[in-house]
């Protein structure tokens, strides 16, 4: 019985180096193929690395996904007809080795900077405002982020829906401006049902790394814009590539609204929702 076995594992260890040594033998080969050498020679020419996100103690401003040659599935693509064919590249996504995707610990300050986009951020928790805004941002056409208080939530689904029928986009802001560890769900609940998205996003303006912790905890990242409740002179002078604009809708100026967009417009900006701006 031992012998058997023995033998087993002896032939199974011969078949796994004849595995390894074929394989290697064969990458050797496709290195060496004139066509292989043209897919490797594109990719030294056409990667874009990804940028490490900006990180100083607790904040963090994003990185950007780099777009890398996938030479193994280019060559297969190109193999058949034996014929370099840029059409036939293949690209994959590489995020920053600190990437957001498994990092919730860090108070995101600013967003992806790739593009001039910016997002503006309205917190609700009274309908004060309410109705007006939606209809500026109707005339305006340009996606806007509510973050919503709990209890209004519960109390004015109806008006959830109006939001996010005009292509807005609606987050947690907690009971009375705080994160539950149990109410926190039931919020986002609500959200995803009316937004058929994930609710991913906390809005904690004073820094409070007991809310973040709650937050962290339900894989939700937590934002702290940098540029709050600004005069129009105040956001010409901070107008940058991935900020966000905080405003509190129940002390809204309604009338600065028009002008908001066109100083923004005016000098190239892009406004878009946060799940557009808080990506790599």
């Amino acid at each position: 019985m031992l012998k058997q076995m023995s033998k087993l594992a002896g032939l199974f260890l011969l078949l796994l180096i004849s595995f390894i040594y074929t394989d290697k033998v064969f990458s050797e080969v496709r290195k060496s193929d004139p066509l292989m050498k043209e897919v490797l020679s594109y990719k030294d020419k056409h990667d874009i690395m990804p940028v490490e996100p900006k990180i100083k103690d607790d904040e963090m401003i994003l990185g950007i996904s780099g777009l890398i040659v996938d030479e193994e599935k280019s060559y297969k693509n190109m193999k058949d007809e034996d014929v370099f064919n840029e059409d036939k590249i293949v690209y994959e996504n590489k995020a920053p080795e600190t990437s957001i995707s498994d990092n919730y610990d860090y108070y995101i300050t600013k967003g992806n900077s790739k593009t001039n986009q910016v997002s503006i951020i309205f917190t609700v928790s009274s309908s004060k405002n309410l109705n007006s805004i939606l209809k500026l941002v109707k005339q305006e056409t340009v996606p806007i982020n509510f973050f919503v208080d709990g209890l209004w939530l519960e109390e004015n689904m109806e008006d959830a829906f109006k939001i996010n029928d005009l292509n807005c986009e609606i987050y947690n802001l907690g009971y009375d401006g705080k994160y539950d560890k149990t109410m926190i769900g039931v919020t986002n609940n609500l959200i995803e049902s009316i937004t058929l998205k994930d609710s991913n996003l906390c809005l904690n303006i004073d820094k409070n790394d007991e809310q973040k912790k709650i937050c962290e905890k339900k894989k939700m990242h937590t934002l702290t814009p940098f540029v709050t409740n600004p005069s129009i002179t105040q956001l010409k002078q901070n107008l940058d590539k991935g900020i966000m604009i905080l405003y509190d809708l129940s002390s809204y100026d309604l009338s600065s609204f028009k002008l908001m967009i066109n100083t923004i417009e005016s000098r190239g900006y892009e406004i878009t929702g946060l799940q557009s701006l808080i990506k790599e």
